[in-house]
């Protein structure tokens, strides 16, 4: 099963991602990613509107479409 095991991007700080079933500018951004004493992988969340709401994941987690959906970078209007 391994060797069909499509490769995932790697997550990293400054990725954004939006919680299945939120609104699309409910954003959450990767501000940490580290991996916890028993091995797995985990990131700490920012909501881009209000900083101060925060989540702690495993990457599976953010991995996973029925969880989580990579969110589009924001425009900047010139």
């Amino acid at each position: 099963m391994g060797l069909f095991k499509r490769k995932l991007p790697a997550i990293q700080p400054g990725c954004r991602f939006v919680k299945a079933g939120d609104p699309p500018r409910k954003a959450w951004v990767v501000t940490r990613v580290w991996e916890t004493v028993d091995g797995i992988p985990h990131a700490r969340l920012e909501n881009c509107i209000q900083q101060s709401e925060s989540r702690l994941v495993s990457i599976s987690v953010l991995n996973d479409p029925e969880f989580f959906i990579p969110a589009a970078e924001p425009t900047v209007e010139p």
